[in-house]
């Protein structure tokens, strides 16, 4: 590093911040790449030896039908977790292309989803309130990422959820318990724990998509609960 002032001392201080930024994404990669392998482990080594164990005639849980319903569950876990890992990486393909992006009616997507949610959880209460208003970006990208914070919601809401639609502003509310301070600012981080020790790449999903449309979304404790809140970007 130059210690100077000038167009030399600024160049020099640039490259200095630019080197430590890539050393710190290197290093989240890494710890990501990390995470990702220790999540995977556990479902495979499960489908492993419920795999043996049911061919060498040993139900470890009883019989076999409950033995293959654990194996099947794991499968289904780990199903899951790699089609998350690589819409994720999708996604991370999409925001280095320059796309025209359209507008598409959200009050008409959130009340699809609403009523859907609504049958799976009723001893949760859903209420709406909704503006005509369009976003901008993908329905399908949106639709996941919105499905992704209710579904959040559900685990952790004690009986309702309340959902706030207005110009540029959509609010998803849920009275559970509050996110811990500390984790607060890096909720959105791949593979960050969370309320009952939760983790997962969900979150970092539903920031992508924001992100890639102009959005941004964060978390906030409220006297009680906690909202899920996206905002429309302003231009600098």
């Amino acid at each position: 590093f130059i210690d100077r002032e000038d167009e030399i001392g600024i160049v020099s201080q640039a490259l200095v911040e630019m080197k430590e930024d890539l050393e710190r994404q290197e290093s989240i990669k890494e710890e990501m790449i990390h995470n990702i392998s220790h999540d995977l482990k556990t479902p495979i080594a499960l489908i492993q030896t419920y795999g043996q164990s049911v061919k060498d005639d040993i139900y470890p849980y009883g019989d076999k039908n409950s033995s293959m319903d654990i194996i099947l569950e794991n499968a289904e876990r780990l199903e899951h977790k790699v089609k998350s890992f690589l819409y994720l990486n999708r996604l991370d393909y999409l925001q280095g292309e320059n796309n025209e992006l359209g507008t598409f009616d959200m009050k008409q997507l959130i009340e699809k989803i609403v009523n859907q949610m609504d049958a799976l959880k009723p001893e949760l209460t859903l209420k709406t309130d909704l503006e005509d208003v369009c976003f901008i970006g993908d329905e399908e990208h949106w639709r996941v990422a919105i499905e992704n914070i209710i579904e959040n919601a559900t685990r952790y809401a004690k009986t309702e959820i309340h959902i706030i639609l207005k110009e540029k502003y959509l609010e998803i509310y849920n009275d559970g318990d509050h996110i811990d301070q500390e984790t607060l600012p890096f909720l959105f981080n791949p593979y960050v724990k969370g309320v009952k020790g939760q983790f997962g790449l969900g979150l970092s999903i539903v920031s992508k998509i924001s992100s890639m449309f102009g959005y941004q979304v964060h978390a906030v404790n409220q006297e009680t609960g906690v909202s899920f809140i996206f905002r429309k970007k302003t231009a600098l």
